[in-house]
């Protein structure tokens, strides 16, 4: 299902003043990891999101073992707060690069386009969930207010879900626990009745 016009423009206007963004893999341990990391200012297609990163970089390798990721973004300013879920891969496509490399970047990558570690990030965007509100002191105070006297905490403000992409769902690898445990079940009766 893909992203409609007016939601691809609404989060785009959600999402363009947040330049860093809250980048989270799985570590090798299993557990989440997040670090910092901008955005490149790219149109949001509604379907994909670019990062600059080293190539050899722990994130990287992250990747490369379990692609699931998040993005989140989060504006206190314009109360405004972002979650992207999707799968991440390493891209190392010169022409891309040079499509989204601007000199600014340099700051981090001192060779430019030159540095041959320099690849992107690209998130296929599964799913995006966003939570807005008012934006102003009066607004907030007044969406506080509202939510204390109605008992509605959506005075507060909105959250939707976008599903961009249908993720197909893994068959189970093993038997039912049911079946299991009748087997089970057998094979310790079968040991009690040898110790008889």
């Amino acid at each position: 299902m893909a992203v409609t016009r007016k939601q691809r423009e609404h989060l785009r206007d959600l999402m363009k003043d947040i330049d860093i963004a809250m980048f989270t893999t799985i570590g090798q341990r299993g557990f989440p990891v997040s670090r910092p990391l901008s955005t490149q200012r790219t149109e949001f297609d509604g379907e994909v999101l670019w990062f600059f990163v080293r190539g050899n970089s722990p994130k990287a390798a992250e990747i490369a073992r379990n692609p699931r990721v998040n993005v989140s973004y989060a504006s206190k300013d314009h109360n405004a707060y972002v979650s992207v879920a999707g799968r991440a891969a390493l891209v190392r496509n010169r022409v891309k690069i040079r499509e989204l490399w601007n000199d600014a970047l340099k700051i981090w990558f001192r060779k430019g386009l030159d540095d041959p570690e320099l690849a992107l990030i690209r998130v296929r965007v599964n799913t995006i969930e966003y939570w807005e509100g008012p934006s102003s002191t009066v607004g907030k105070l007044v969406g506080m207010v509202t939510a204390a006297v109605t008992g509605r905490d959506t005075a507060m403000g909105e959250s939707r879900m976008v599903r961009v992409r249908k993720v197909p769902a893994k068959r189970a690898a093993r038997k039912p626990a049911a079946k299991r445990s009748t087997k089970r079940g057998a094979a310790v009766a079968k040991r009690a009745r040898r110790q008889r």
